[in-house]
């Protein structure tokens, strides 16, 4: 028996797509400066070999892991694809990760190499002792302690030294996620994960060879990797990758690169909408504007009126490798609607009893694919939670609320776990909690997730200093920016004199919310 992907792997399908479009062009690439790269799927495949010569030199082994501590750039692309070349697993940092943070993924994965970039060099090359570190590769120059990709890569031959078997179930990408559990966790993408989410999106958008896509997601989220490399790589088409979003120059760019698709959330809606109209906004090239996280109906419309758009609303997360409910291409979207089922998958809400609701009751969203083809094989080198994911019959609890209504359209209502979503980043509200309880003037924290207008939430927290301790918020956020990535920092500190508790001790979060809803109206909070 066989599906879609039979025994395909990322390798295969990329040295597939370069031989049938040798010439096109794989990658241009933008710089902050709007300086623009551009290689040919032929030339790019040169590098990709060359790296994973240097890669097999090294002695990196089948099945490794390998972590990318790396921002959007061609060099990310290169190790990714050349990694998987030689069999080995990419794990993608967060670009914003500290020492901390790395640490955590590293020594849960047992990595011993690192790609980094001269921005996060320091972190490893200071404690490379401690961190268990045999080979650290800068991607960008060449620095005391790491060993350089580029002159690694210029002194090897263009073909490949070693061809090891590669079979479709092998592990090809471990992206970590944060949930509702202080340490984020590592979704384990086979190689037929990567090429189905690649292959599933294009068909969703209606992508064909010779298309552009132009991303500003950050190359270490699934929504980069399956919803714009993935697929350009399947149909033989064209990733434009723009190093950083600005909400300033970022129309600009699909205009001049004539974008055929973009992937944007509410975030970029919002500050687009922020920006002065500009003469032939609607003069684009887009066949569709692939859209995650809601917007009211108001701001969808004003949106798509501006620029001469239609956003395709869909539902997904990493763990599902692709979208699994998406918008169709032409005809009734009932937006707010996530839209449909896609191939594949049967999606169904469950009650808080184990009962399934009927159409238009809210409940748990829950998706049926296949572990390790459709959906995530589950969560590296952590069985509890992946029961608590995936159950015996192929249903992965998203941990989502939701409702199906009668004609089977899905309406995504929010998340159901202590999880705050900031501008499309995940952050475990228990992690910057034991961060300010680290504080020596801290005795608690309680971190809460706060609706803002154009990040969807901001991170606020309330902290109980100790007994005859004080402390400022100004000094809480300065401990905060030395220990979290930037996203996680709290926008709000309320130093209080108490928690109010259930019975059982617990915290009462709404009721923080609720005070903090009073406390700070959202006309009256900063952008």
């Amino acid at each position: 028996m066989t599906d879609i992907i039979g025994n395909r792997t990322l390798r295969s399908q990329w040295d597939e797509t370069v031989r049938f479009y040798p010439d096109s062009t794989f990658l241009e690439y933008v710089s902050t400066q709007d300086e623009v790269t551009r290689f040919p799927y032929a030339a790019f495949d040169r590098l990709v070999r060359q790296a994973a010569n240097f890669f097999l030199e090294l002695g990196i082994q089948k099945g490794e892991l390998v972590a990318l501590h790396l921002h959007n750039t061609p060099e990310y692309l290169l190790c990714w694809l050349a990694l998987a070349q030689v069999g080995a697993v990419s794990v993608p940092l967060n670009e914003h990760y500290r020492l901390a943070e790395s640490r955590y993924i590293l020594q849960k994965c047992g990595i011993r190499r690192v790609i980094a970039e001269t921005r996060s060099l320091w972190i490893y090359t200071e404690n490379a002792d401690e961190l268990g570190l045999t080979d650290i590769i800068q991607a960008d120059g060449e620095s005391p302690g790491a060993c350089s990709l580029h002159a690694g890569c210029a002194r090897q031959p263009a073909g490949l030294r070693e061809t090891r078997p590669l079979s479709s179930d092998d592990m090809a990408v471990i992206l970590f996620t944060s949930g509702t559990t202080r340490h984020p966790k590592g979704a384990v993408y086979t190689h037929a994960c990567v090429l189905y989410g690649g292959m599933l999106h294009a068909h969703q958008v209606g992508m064909y060879p010779g298309d552009r896509f132009l991303s500003a997601m950050p190359c270490y989220h699934m929504d980069f990797q399956e919803m714009a490399a993935a697929p350009v790589i399947c149909m033989g088409g064209t990733l434009i990758m723009v190093e950083h979003y600005s909400a300033r120059r970022f129309w600009g760019q699909v205009l001049r690169h004539k974008a055929n698709f973009i992937d944007m959330m509410s975030i970029m809606n919002r500050t687009l909408m922020m920006q002065p109209e500009q003469p032939g906004e609607r003069d684009h090239c887009l066949k569709q504007v692939y859209f995650s996280m809601g917007l009211p109906d108001g701001e969808r419309e004003r949106f798509e009126q501006r620029f001469g758009v239609r956003l395709l609303n869909c539902y997904g997360m990493t763990e599902t490798v692709s979208s699994v409910t998406c918008s169709p291409l032409s005809g009734e979207r009932r937006w707010p609607s996530v839209g449909r089922a896609a191939l594949s998958y049967a999606v169904k809400i469950l009650l808080d009893d184990g009962t399934e609701a009927a159409p238009g009751e809210a409940g748990e969203i829950c998706i049926h694919g296949v572990p390790g083809r459709t959906l995530v094989s589950g969560y590296y080198r952590n069985d509890g939670a992946t029961a608590r994911l995936l159950d015996a019959e192929g249903w992965l609890h998203s941990g989502d609320e939701g409702y199906l209504d009668e004609d089977g359209w899905l309406y995504f209502l929010g998340r159901r776990g202590d999880m705050i979503k900031r501008s499309g980043e995940n952050i475990s509200a228990l992690e910057v909690e034991c961060i300010l309880a680290c504080h020596e003037c801290v005795a608690d924290a309680a971190v809460i997730g706060v609706p803002d207008p154009i990040r969807n939430q901001e991170v606020a927290a309330f902290v109980l200093p100790r007994r005859g301790a004080q402390v400022t918020p100004e000094e809480l956020i300065e401990f905060c920016r030395g220990r979290l990535a930037k996203f996680k920092v709290p926008a709000y500190i309320e130093v209080v004199s108490d928690f109010p508790r259930s019975a059982s001790g617990k915290v009462k979060k709404q009721l923080l919310r609720e005070a903090f809803s009073k406390n700070h109206p959202t006309e009256e909070r900063k952008l």
